[in-house]
């Protein structure tokens, strides 16, 4: 019954997603399409694939360097074949990425799940803010032009002043000393399944903690962390190259429409579709893109980088028990 409710959720949420996409895409001449993919340079997407292919591996070195400490020495190979796994699970289930990454790696490398779940809390920490650090510097550059967006979708600002209004300021905070107070003074499901629950979630986030504390180069993660999000704004910045109506662009433009295609990330949609398109597409028409071939540019990005992540996530969930067929895993003291 389980699968059945998670299954008609992710149906639902694709059907969103699709909808989303069919609105914006609903009177785009098939023509323009075909023409737009035939003045494309695929040189340039080939470079895009390179420097995608590049972020994946940073950041399975990077997770090796939260694990190691912890006492367990998995093969990069293993990692970064685990990475493609998860952007390959986001295209089919919504933010189901960094479980299965997390479940694959644990049945190779036989490193508990929980553990690996710490390690990768600590992970979206600092991806976390590393986005929002990127984006205070984007938006105070952009100042103006986020004006412009705003003016021309009223209905966003409107959504953002109720959300940061004074009153749900001060209804988070009392939901967060509630939570506080009546789970860890309280504590009223202590021996409970549900306190065990909990107290696991405790375990796995101290494993990660434990894990950035003990770290023998912080700055060489704080590196990585910086590459890996150069390699995303690098690939979307050549596919402008790739593009005719586009190439003139520069990087500036390039960073404040990957900060906003971010943001539409954000929404439990796989893959981000439709969401992911009408940010950029939006951003791009701020910039002088007219909105068709914004529609065209928006389609061959996300259209490009999703089928490669479908091959790399495929090729890797085939070869991963062909590698470690007679692969015994080191383990060593933390």
């Amino acid at each position: 019954m389980k699968h059945v409710k998670n299954g008609l959720i992710y149906s639902l949420l694709l059907f969103v997603g699709l909808f989303l996409f069919w609105l914006q895409y609903k009177h785009l001449d098939w023509n323009s399409i075909k023409n737009g993919l035939i003045e494309t340079n695929y040189f340039w997407i080939l470079v895009s694939v390179l420097l995608g292919l590049l972020s994946h591996l940073s950041r399975a070195i990077r997770w090796k360097m939260l694990i190691k400490p912890l006492g367990y020495d998995p093969k990069v190979s293993n990692i970064f074949l685990s990475v493609m796994v998860l952007y390959f699970t986001n295209l089919i289930i919504p933010r189901g990425g960094e479980v299965a990454r997390c479940t694959i790696l644990s049945k190779y490398e036989k490193i508990p799940a929980s553990k690996l779940v710490g390690t990768m809390i600590v992970e979206r920490i600092a991806d976390t803010l590393t986005m929002m650090g990127l984006a205070v510097i984007i938006f105070i550059i952009n100042i103006g032009v986020l004006q412009e967006f705003f003016r021309l979708h009223p209905e966003f600002g409107v959504n953002l002043a109720k959300l940061l209004s004074l009153t749900n300021i001060i209804l988070g905070i009392i939901v967060v000393v509630l939570i506080v107070v009546i789970f860890f003074l309280l504590n009223p499901f202590k021996n409970s399944k549900f306190s065990d629950k909990i107290n696991k979630i405790k375990r796995e986030f101290k494993e990660g903690v434990k894990s950035i504390l003990m770290l023998e180069n912080k700055w060489y993660f704080i590196g990585h962390t910086l590459f890996i999000f150069l390699m995303w704004l690098l690939m979307l910045f050549v596919i402008f190259l790739a593009f005719p109506p586009t190439s003139h662009l520069s990087i500036w433009i390039a960073m404040f429409t990957f900060m906003m295609s971010g943001l539409a990330m954000l929404a439990p949609v796989q893959g981000g579709i439709g969401a992911w398109h009408f940010m950029v597409i939006e951003s791009l028409f701020l910039f002088g893109i007219s909105r068709p071939d914004g529609l065209i540019f928006a389609l061959i990005a996300h259209s490009f980088t999703s089928l490669i992540y479908l091959i790399w996530g495929s090729i890797a969930l085939i070869i991963f028990p062909v590698l470690n067929r007679n692969y015994k895993p080191k383990h060593h003291s933390a």
